[in-house]
């Protein structure tokens, strides 16, 4: 095996950061423990710090693991090796959480396409006495695999009103909670709305050409990291666009990236057209360009006491959500110039390729009720 070929697989490996956004849950269940005593549960229950990680469909358990809300905020994601991995942990038969009450804080999501600042958001959100950021907590992937796995609709939907029940246990008196969706649980967002009426949803999208343009600037990595959400959202059976498999296998990677798109587009529009005003919609460069006004118009729409100007002025506007490295709007902009610059051609040439499969499809390509900013 060549130099170049060991580092792609060994990248690919090890970079992927398990994102718990395979149906089959993959994973997640690592290792048992006797299940909690009966006076534990209510204990548990009531500490948010217990989240509710995996669901084990095969046993009807759900699976804690102690997450402080400072391991919250050092984990980008909530499906990665490092929550994984966390301790103590503790296992509860489903059917012991009947009887049980616990407090429940304002539930909201944000449904978004990828590349659009969702990270950022997620930790902006993040404040003490103001709301508790979850950021794509695999547990809902796990109840969309129940789903797919052929289970009744009621039972599934029971499952879902448990899960959404743990999540929204409050970290802090007055806090909300809201949950960044993983791109399957994506597909919740009308369900979540639907079965918990006092919830609320934002829709974070990228125009198109700008997620391709992101997509590009990354190099290979950022191809194959399409590729990757492609194939997740067709492991969930999301990927119906009217292709056959030898045409999916002759999409070219922007091409890929723009099917996950419009798959992704698909299911906000679906969320948004069930909800009335509870789902609002915003783009990736009115928050990221003008997050004082982002920001304003999204504490609005859930209801959140946020110091914006606070807010604005701290450091994590000035770095990279994932990485923590410098990065601004400035070199953002900059950086998906020279992205046009080198690639505009081939971009251009997708995005009305997509317009027209979004056409054929009846995929209505500007999502509706923009929040004003």
């Amino acid at each position: 095996m060549s130099e170049v070929a060991r580092t792609l697989e060994t990248r690919c490996r090890h970079a992927k950061h398990d994102r718990g956004d395979s149906p089959a849950g993959r994973g997640g269940l690592r290792g048992r423990q006797k299940p909690m005593a009966e006076p534990d549960i209510a204990t548990l229950l009531h500490d948010a710090r217990w989240l509710a990680h995996r669901y084990d469909r095969q046993r009807d358990e759900i699976h804690f693991v102690w997450l402080p809300r400072e391991a919250h905020r050092a984990a980008a994601f909530l499906t990665g090796e490092d929550v994984a991995r966390a301790t103590p942990r503790h296992i509860i038969p489903r059917r012991l959480l009947a009887g049980h009450s616990f407090p429940q804080a304002p539930l909201h999501a944000i449904l978004h396409s990828g590349l659009t600042g969702s990270t950022l958001l997620t930790h902006a959100l993040d404040r003490e006495g103001v709301a508790m950021t979850l950021s794509e907590p695999p547990i809902l992937t796990d109840a969309v695999s129940y789903r797919l796995s052929g289970a009744p609709r009621a039972q599934a939907d029971a499952l879902l009103d448990d899960i959404l029940s743990l999540l929204a246990r409050p970290f802090g008196p007055g806090e909300a909670v809201i949950v960044k969706m993983g791109s399957v649980a994506n597909l919740l967002g009308a369900d979540i709305l639907a079965r918990r009426p006092a919830s609320k949803a934002l829709c974070l999208h990228a125009p198109l050409p700008v997620y391709l343009a992101s997509v590009a600037r990354k190099g290979l990595w950022g191809r194959i990291w399409g590729r990757k959400l492609f194939g997740t959202l067709r492991s969930a059976r999301m990927t119906d666009l009217g292709f056959n498999e030898a045409e999916i296998f002759e999409h070219t990677d922007l091409q890929i990236a723009a099917d996950a798109w419009l798959i992704l587009h698909r299911v906000m529009h679906a969320a948004l057209a069930r909800s009335g005003d509870r789902a609002a919609t915003i783009d990736s460069e009115s928050l990221l360009t003008t997050p004082d006004r982002a920001l304003t118009a999204i504490a609005r729409h859930f209801d959140l006491a946020l110091d914006v100007d606070a807010l604005v002025a701290d450091p994590l506007f000035g770095r990279h959500a994932k990485t923590g490295e410098a990065f601004d709007s400035e070199r953002r902009a900059r950086e998906l110039r020279d992205a046009h610059a080198a690639y505009g051609e081939e971009i251009d040439v997708v995005v009305t390729w997509a317009r027209q499969v979004a056409g054929a499809l009846g995929i209505t390509w500007d999502l509706p009720r923009r929040l004003d900013l």
